[in-house]
């Protein structure tokens, strides 16, 4: 269970169901455990449930950097190995480049974002509704 900070209420659901009401979603590794369909669902409850005015939902994750050929990747044999164990621990997730997030968050109803990096392997991304 997590601790109790204030300010902050732990709800207990179902994403696939509805998100209760937020200022702020934070949705941390989440994502990448879920094909497209299952992330665009995922989201779209999130913009249900966020306020439209001042609302967000904040994304911690990996963002794979695109070279100018169109290849995808941070560290080579370690993204591979990063897709194969992915393969084998979730329902059709997978790492995605900047291009994705952008079709997965608009067909969500997310008209604007930004994509903070950390490092190569970690990243933000704060993500505002239409």
């Amino acid at each position: 269970m997590a601790p109790q900070i204030d300010g902050v209420t732990h709800v207990a659901g179902d994403m696939f169901k509805e998100i209760p009401n937020a200022d702020a979603i934070t949705l941390k590794n989440i994502l990448l455990d879920w094909g497209d369909e299952d992330c665009i669902k995922i989201l779209k409850n999130c913009r249900n449930a966020i306020t439209k005015e001042i609302g967000k939902v904040i994304i911690v994750g990996e963002t794979l950097k695109e070279d100018e050929e169109g290849n995808e990747g941070n560290f080579g044999n370690i993204d591979v190995i990063q897709d194969l164990t992915m393969m084998v621990h979730t329902v059709g997730g997978k790492q995605r480049t900047e291009i994705e997030w952008k079709k997965i968050l608009e067909e969500a109803g997310f008209s604007r974002y930004k994509i903070i990096k950390f490092n190569y392997f970690s990243s933000l991304i704060k993500a505002y509704p239409k």
